[in-house]
């Protein structure tokens, strides 16, 4: 065996333990399902909706913070510009006109989507301050549903939500709708572990004392909502998942919005995870420290080396194929697989790569069944036909971006 597909089996075996270890998890302690017992206690809420250049989706935004089925003595929405150049400020303005009462209106000078936050928690005045990206849409009873897991437990400080894409359509929307409905599993299974990474901009939800204990948000390398769940981690405050608490949200519609998003996460969790160095391996952070940080950063080294080892050996084969031809003039002979009902190929590598594609399957299934969603055949088919092809891509660049110390871009 040479040393390259020595390489491919470490990585494929390491994916493969961890999704087992993510099977046993959800065996151990499957998720419960949603019920229609409503909370004891309504504590104040502040919903914090930065905005930059989003004038097309603000307002459906606003329309579905006014429509969450929670005390309106209870809930109020701040609206932050962060310098917009459209007309985000206008139509924010139409909704305090409106609903006086319940939307606050504030505009600041460009400065990145940490400094909206920050002003709108200084700004606000809830209890418990909700963030929800202008681009996202909240289910009527997701407010209600996150703050019933707060009462489940009173050292519960953040809580993420179930994500899902709103609409999706084209291709390249349809593989995300796949990513984030196996994302729902994964998150869920972090959460069993006490381990989740990331407190996505749409609609998580934290107590203010949090802030109050650990300060606002930071710059963080454009990733601010993950920098802000390492830093819960290292001072011992608790995070969870509330996967009956669903927000829909718009997602890269080209090729080229997809990379620079994906580019800028994977960017920034190198970036932090270069800052929070010491949590690694460290047992005072728990599986957080000694296990999820790291197998993600294995998990995007392995996702490099195996697709530079594919390019190498298609570049191979098809370099041996050019020059049979040109050196004997005998035209390119090239594999065709045949169906033989009586042979099954029982290598190892084939073993490993079914084992590891089923258990990715499941998960995506699980994932689904706890978000309710519908996912088509032909999602399934452009997920696991495009999504290896693209996932390499935005790995490398933010790969480089990190060994250079660049910033990634927001847009």
């Amino acid at each position: 065996m040479d040393i390259g597909a020595l390489g491919l089996y470490v990585c494929l075996f390491v994916a493969l333990y961890f999704e087992v270890f993510l099977m046993i998890s959800f065996l151990e302690k499957r998720p419960e399902k949603k019920t229609k017992i409503l909370p004891r206690h309504y504590p104040t809420v502040s919903m914090l909706v930065p905005c930059f250049n989003e004038g097309k989706t603000l307002a459906g935004t606003l329309d579905s913070l006014l429509a969450l089925e929670y005390p309106k003595d209870k809930l109020d929405i701040v609206v932050i510009d962060d310098g917009s150049r459209d007309n985000t400020a206008t139509i924010a303005q139409e909704y305090v006109a409106k609903h006086p009462e319940r939307i606050s209106f504030f505009q600041k000078p460009n400065g990145g989507k940490y400094t909206a936050l920050n002003l709108g928690i200084e700004k606000s005045h809830g209890e418990i301050l909700g963030c929800l990206d202008a681009d996202s849409f909240v289910v009527a009873d997701a407010l209600i549903e996150a703050v019933k897991k707060f009462e489940t437990d009173a050292s519960i400080m953040a809580i993420t939500p179930a994500m899902k894409v709103y609409r999706p359509r084209t291709i390249l929307e349809l593989i995300q709708q796949v990513e984030y409905t196996f994302g729902i599993f994964y998150k869920k299974m972090f959460d069993n572990l006490s381990a989740i990474n990331v407190l996505p901009g749409p609609f998580s939800i934290y107590k203010r004392a949090v802030f109050e204990k650990i300060g606002n948000f930071r710059h963080a390398h454009n990733t601010e909502d993950m920098e802000i769940a390492f830093r819960m981690h290292a001072n011992g405050l608790r995070i969870v998942n509330a996967h009956t608490a669903e927000v829909y949200t718009t997602v890269p519609k080209t090729i080229r919005a997809l990379l620079r998003q994906r580019t800028r996460w994977s960017q920034g969790f190198l970036q932090n995870a270069r800052d929070y160095a010491y949590m690694f391996f460290n047992r005072r952070y728990g599986n957080f420290g000694l296990l999820i940080l790291p197998f993600c950063l294995v998990s995007m080294c392995a996702g490099i080396y195996t697709a530079l080892y594919a390019a190498y050996r298609v570049c191979s084969f098809a370099t041996a194929r050019a020059l049979e031809f040109f050196a004997a003039g005998v035209p390119p002979h090239f594999p065709v697989a045949h169906l033989d009902w009586f042979y099954v190929n029982t290598t190892m590598m084939t073993f490993v790569v079914g084992s590891v594609l089923s258990l990715t399957l499941v998960a995506i299934l699980l994932g689904s069944r706890l978000s309710e969603a519908r996912l088509t055949f032909k999602s399934f088919v452009v997920y696991f036909a495009f999504f290896g092809l693209l996932a390499p891509l935005w790995l490398m660049r933010a790969t480089w971006g990190a060994l250079l110390a660049q910033e990634s871009r927001w847009r």
